[in-house]
């Protein structure tokens, strides 16, 4: 059987069968499920790298899927689309590591040293070396759970012996004709763990489907450590029945609830490569997982950080806040915003409103971000801007400064925003 990889590149929001048909590739029942994943990835505005393997009696076909945002579009060039996807894919990572939801008990992860800017650059510039630290980082948040979690159950214990040490089962001894018997019972405590199963077997499958795909070496050797570890721990009084294709079933996630479980579970869906389960659950299209390798985020999550960390540089941490909730009432209804960026510095009071949208005309401002905008600001006190910043704004001539209906506002691409701010730093 011949091996063949092919490449394709799509931009979110693209129709990946037009790209596939485009490029000449045909494709089975098989591939047009995957392509449809793939497809209900980008039409709701996921970037990211999908790979899959697709055989028949002749050939296998590796396919390498990568989304770039629609605010960078494809080039002919194969090595500009992979560099580039792998930079917006470390700056992910880099502002997830320094704004995005941190688990108390998990350290600065191994994929987030793949990204540093300093040490490791070159350490993460291709999908096969991101998948490997992507499967490192797993492991090590399953081996840091197991490290504190430490279920006790009791088993009940019935046994017969010539003296009396436990309690006794008086049903038994009745009809028991050998009175020399005496039986008794006892609660014996063993460590068992439903999380310890699961985590067993996503381990067991991971070793047998996948881990001859993955460049870290040293890995195999840890995760094995780790199973074998977590057997002898928990599964000796057990046998499995949990299937792996239940991963994502209703049955299974709600087990995950605190901040620590669901970091479990997401970093089992990571070693399957089927991550993107835990923030889309109305998704169960689920295929051979030994051939998918996913990488899956949304890119208005970067863009909001990407801002913020704008913000936290020129006005100091201390002086932005973003998503706090302000409560208000309406005719005496209670009612609750989150304004993306709040700023208060000195004198000023900014509300700030990130949209990853390519701002084609400025008549395509929707209504709704304007009224968002307006109503943050009402509710706010002394606000003495209120900006909306967008990846894109393509045309020119434009205004910066806008009027809606008596309400005042300003229109920036980040980088504009950015470069005003350096202007204004300049001329203190």
């Amino acid at each position: 059987m011949t091996s063949l990889s092919k490449t394709v590149f799509v931009n979110e929001n693209e129709n990946i069968f037009e790209v596939f048909h485009a490029e000449g590739v045909e494709y089975d029942t098989q591939v047009f499920k995957n392509l449809q994943f793939i497809s209900n990835k980008t039409s709701n505005n996921y970037i990211g790298y999908y790979q899959f393997k697709s055989s028949n009696k002749n050939s296998e076909v590796c396919y390498k899927v990568y989304v770039l945002p629609k605010t960078s579009p494809k080039v002919n060039n194969e090595q500009e689309n992979k560099k580039y996807f792998i930079k917006i894919l470390q700056e992910y990572y880099r502002l997830k590591n320094k704004y995005g939801v941190k688990v108390p008990y998990v350290k600065k992860s191994i994929i987030d040293l793949a990204v540093d800017d300093n040490k490791n650059e070159q350490n993460a510039n291709d999908m096969d070396t991101f998948i490997a630290y992507k499967y490192a980082e797993a492991i090590k948040t399953i081996k840091t759970f197991f490290k504190k979690h430490n279920n006790i159950l009791h088993k009940e214990l019935k046994y017969s012996a010539q003296n009396i040490r436990d309690r006794l089962d008086v049903k038994r001894n009745i009809t028991e004709l050998d009175k020399s018997k005496i039986h008794q019972h006892k609660k014996v405590a063993y460590r068992y763990s439903e999380y310890a199963l699961i985590s067993s077997e996503v381990l067991h499958y991971f070793i047998k489907n996948k881990l001859k795909d993955v460049k870290d070496k040293q890995l195999g050797s840890v995760t094995r450590k780790l199973k074998a570890k977590i057997d002898s721990k928990y599964l000796q009084h057990t046998a499995y029945t949990f299937r792996i294709k239940d991963i994502v079933s209703k049955k299974i996630t709600k087990l995950f609830k605190s901040s620590e479980e669901k970091e479990l579970y997401r970093a089992l869906l990571q070693l399957l490569g089927a991550e993107n389960y835990f923030e889309d659950q109305s998704n169960k299209m689920i295929f051979k997982l030994h051939n998918q390798h996913a990488l899956f985020f949304r890119p208005e999550e970067l863009f909001e950080w990407a801002v913020f960390d704008m913000l936290n540089d020129e006005y100091g941490e201390a002086s932005v806040t973003q998503k706090q909730k302000i409560s208000y009432k309406i005719n005496d209804a209670s009612r609750d915003a989150y304004p993306d960026f709040v700023v208060r510095k000195g004198n000023e009071v900014l509300v700030i409103d990130a949209k990853w949208k390519i701002l084609k005309t400025e008549e395509k401002i929707s209504f709704e971000d304007i009224a968002k905008l307006r109503r943050d600001g009402l509710i706010l006190e002394k606000v003495t801007k209120s900006i909306l910043i967008y990846p894109q704004i393509p045309f020119e001539d434009r205004k910066f400064k806008l009027s809606v209906d008596d309400f005042d506002f300003e229109i920036y691409t980040i980088d504009e925003y950015r470069k005003g701010l350096e202007d204004r730093a300049r001329s203190r």
